[in-house]
């Protein structure tokens, strides 16, 4: 069974619980991170947490905890569930007021929840290698999406309609019809030697693959830009992938009725996710 940590304690998931006072329950008032474990491993888990504390910063939330004390939670709890293969998730809001109001209280107590999630990502190395289907999609988000918000409604209404057509992601654009990024990834497209990804900005997360990938790609004769790019570009690419914590590298074969480098995976893309799997 899962172990959560919850403001202190250690419990069984199934027994954990939090007030209906959470301002995380009422407004999604918190801040929250994925963590892959693959083979016992916490990956890129310095990124995370440095990423945790910042979305934390952005929305002035006190962190009441240091980043060290999540981290030995975090492998306490993977070793505690013989976690070998899944996610740590942490999410931390802002804590209970009463009464109900939008305007918060100051001092009040972050509530700090992290727990396990079995999940075998090693399917997902099969997976990639035939490629995934995507359909684009409006993004309908708030304009912070550099913000790791646990308000995360647009997406899920996103990403159930990729569901709805059997697909893995949705691609999202958009009144300009420019992509900014998956319902929960990061979108690339190869052209020649080019890897390109949206630029950093208020409308784009910075992923923690995302800036591992940066590296790998301009230490492996690739070139990495940034750069606005529409759907047309997107669909003319020679490659197009996602990137996140729990797919790695996931080369995309074809979006809505468009197939990519003929609907089989391509060659740069599974590469590119081999060489990350390595630096793991």
């Amino acid at each position: 069974m899962a172990t959560s940590y919850i403001n202190g304690k250690y419990l069984p998931l199934s027994r954990s619980k939090i007030s209906i006072t959470d301002r995380g329950f009422q407004f999604s008032d918190g801040i929250y991170e994925v963590i892959g474990v693959r083979d016992k491993k916490l990956i890129d888990i310095d990124l995370h947490l440095k990423r945790l504390k910042r979305s934390l910063k952005q929305i002035s939330i006190k962190l009441p905890i240091s980043l060290d004390q999540i981290l030995k939670i975090s492998k306490k709890i993977q070793k505690k569930d013989n976690l070998v293969n899944g996610i740590i998730y942490i999410q931390i809001t802002r804590g209970n007021q009463i009464p109900r109001d939008h305007k918060y209280l100051s001092g009040l107590k972050p509530n700090i929840v992290i727990y396990s999630i079995f999940k075998d990502l090693k399917k997902n190395d099969l997976l990639a290698k035939k490629g995934v289907k995507v359909i684009t999609y409006p993004d309908i988000r708030w304009l912070r999406s550099d913000i790791k918000s646990i308000s995360l409604l647009a997406n899920v209404m996103a990403a159930n309609k990729a569901k709805d057509k059997k697909c893995h992601e949705a691609i999202l654009f958009d009144s300009k019809n420019n992509i900014t990024e998956g319902n929960s990834s990061t979108i690339w497209v190869i052209k020649g030697k080019k890897c390109i990804t949206h630029p950093l900005s208020y409308r784009i997360l910075n992923g923690c693959t995302r800036m591992k990938l940066i590296k790998i790609i301009k230490n492996n004769n690739l070139i990495f830009e940034e750069r606005v790019f529409t759907k047309d570009f997107l669909m003319k690419a020679d490659e197009v992938f996602m990137t996140n914590a729990t797919n790695f590298i996931m080369p995309i074969v074809k979006i809505d009725e468009k197939k990519i480098q003929n609907g089989k995976s391509g060659i740069k893309s599974i590469m590119l996710r081999k060489l990350y799997i390595e630096a793991i």
